[in-house]
């Protein structure tokens, strides 16, 4: 069984807490036109802190270098590590790319966020909770929130 594509959500939160760093996406397909945490693929050896650094850097043109590991989820698709990260630089994120970045307010999400936001951003603030968490996709044959045959089109 080939191994399964890793990929990294990255949630950068302001110091207060108050904002998340999100974008506008146009891309892949199937996100365009919702909202998105920055993120993407790791690369082959890259570990998921690497990942998150790299992404927001290329993403939205901050270096933030301290970040948690709050969810890991499990699917017979691929591998999703959700990273936490609080900086002061999320002030500081702009769009560098045709994607838009933007701060968002954690208690009112756009309505056209990617659906698993509305728990994940809450979820990796939560003091009370022994991170990271590791889930498993109950779908066998996965979730689909991926680009699952989606790479041919």
């Amino acid at each position: 069984m080939p191994s399964r594509p890793a990929f990294v959500l990255a949630l950068l939160y302001s110091v207060d807490r108050r904002h998340v760093v999100l974008m506008r996406r146009t891309r892949p397909a199937w996100q365009a036109g919702r909202v998105n945490a920055l993120g993407g693929r790791l690369q082959p050896g890259e570990s998921a802190v690497a990942a998150a650094r790299r992404e927001v850097r290329e993403e939205c043109g901050v270096d933030v270098a301290e970040w948690r590991e709050v969810l890991v989820w499990e699917d017979a698709e691929y591998v999703m590590h959700v990273m936490r990260g609080v900086s002061e630089l999320a002030l500081e994120a702009r769009t560098i790319e045709d994607q838009e970045v933007f701060l968002a307010d954690v208690r009112a999400l756009p309505d056209n966020v990617i659906d698993n936001l509305r728990w994940l951003v809450p979820l990796a603030l939560d003091a009370d909770v022994a991170f990271p968490i590791v889930v498993r996709s109950a779908a066998a044959e996965g979730s689909g929130l991926t680009e699952r045959g989606r790479e041919r089109e």
